[in-house]
């Protein structure tokens, strides 16, 4: 953990709410290089459900970082991002432990054939993968002791679960013409199922931790957190997200102490505006996708100033060297800054600069 959390809380609170005290919101990290990660043991495809061996290669990844500003270490169950349709019957197919992704599912099976039958749409206690997530969270706090957080895992819910539960995202897109009412269905107990795990892992997680995390790195909350998110809709467009799935994403939001969306890609940009009308949502993250990000912070200011412009908090990722550019061009009010330095006194020298050290 950050040696001055206590401190760092009352600048979480006030970057929720838009806000900035002292000093503009920091989140700088120096990841560990290959070489020190290839002595670690990435064990087998197996050993993704052993949850000493799991945390233990976690916890030696945590070592070999540097955190600093708002920063922090975390641990979240990383099943990968199908997880939550597995507690649903999906078949999960893993990597192993080191390597990336950490699993995949099957399209050519589909859970729901159609929409005549959507029992399987809920939680089953006795599911294998929901039984590991809540093992994982519960063994992992046991060893956190204050060293690191415990995050909720990652919940790719709504249409991104429907569409593997479908057999793939063509197959939703279609059923959106086809079977509108059944997408419907579908998507209220999507909800059920997504609020049934969220608030069972807050309850185990409050047992050892204030507060929440997610697997969206440096967020956290003293209430119920979230990184909310519908990756899919990138395919749909912003009426057709309206009418089937606005419903369940404010849902969420509503149940949430504090939320920022998952904003991925450009092809996500065209639902941005309706996004900042959603009052109780707080912040955007927006990720610029695979191939665009070696263009620079420069290029995406006007929808940094946009999300700003609807009293949204924001979180900017960007170089070093960039940092005054977007501090030059952004307000500090709900800015959070998230760099990655390549060394620690580089970093180091950086929190000094703006004042975090």
């Amino acid at each position: 953990m950050n040696k001055d959390w206590e401190k760092i809380e009352k600048y979480y609170l006030a970057w929720w709410n838009c806000e900035v005290l002292d000093k503009v919101a920091i989140k700088v990290e120096v990841p560990p290089d290959k070489s020190q990660l290839e002595s670690l043991d990435t064990g087998s495809v197996a050993d993704r459900f052993n949850k000493g061996k799991v945390i233990k290669y976690n916890e030696e990844i945590i070592h070999r970082f540097f955190c600093g500003g708002f920063a922090f270490f975390k641990y979240w169950p990383n099943f990968g991002p199908d997880v939550f349709s597995g507690y649903m019957g999906a078949t999960l197919e893993f990597s192993p432990l080191g390597s990336y992704p950490v699993s995949w599912v099957d399209w050519n099976k589909p859970i729901l054939k159609d929409y005549s039958d959507l029992s399987a749409l809920e939680i089953k206690e006795d599911n294998f993968y929901w039984q590991k997530t809540k093992e994982f969270t519960s063994y992992a706090l046991e060893r956190a002791q204050g060293h690191y957080l415990v995050g909720i895992t990652d919940l790719h819910a709504g249409m991104d679960s429907l569409a593997v539960l479908r057999g793939g995202p063509e197959k939703v897109c279609m059923d959106l013409f086809d079977n509108p009412d059944g997408v419907k269905k579908a998507m209220k107990l999507l909800w059920k199922a997504w609020h049934k795990v969220h608030e069972e892992s807050c309850k185990i997680i409050a047992k050892k931790q204030r507060g929440t995390c997610s697997w969206m790195g440096g967020i956290w909350s003293p209430g119920k957190m979230y990184a909310v998110q519908n990756d899919f809709t990138c395919l749909i467009s912003t009426k057709m997200y309206e009418e089937f799935f606005l419903e369940e994403i404010l849902n969420e939001i509503n149940y949430l102490d504090h939320s920022v969306y998952h904003l991925d890609g450009p092809d996500a940009l065209k639902h941005l505006d309706m996004l900042l009308e959603i009052p109780r949502l707080n912040a955007i993250q927006w990720v610029p996708g695979a191939g665009l990000v070696k263009e620079g912070v420069a290029k995406w200011m006007p929808i940094y100033k946009k999300i700003q412009s609807k009293k949204k908090a924001v979180i900017v990722y960007c170089k070093p060297n960039e940092i005054n550019f977007v501090l030059d061009n952004l307000s500090s009010k709900g800015l959070m800054i998230s760099t990655v330095c390549s060394s620690q006194q580089e970093a180091e020298e950086l929190l000094q600069h703006y004042g975090w050290n």
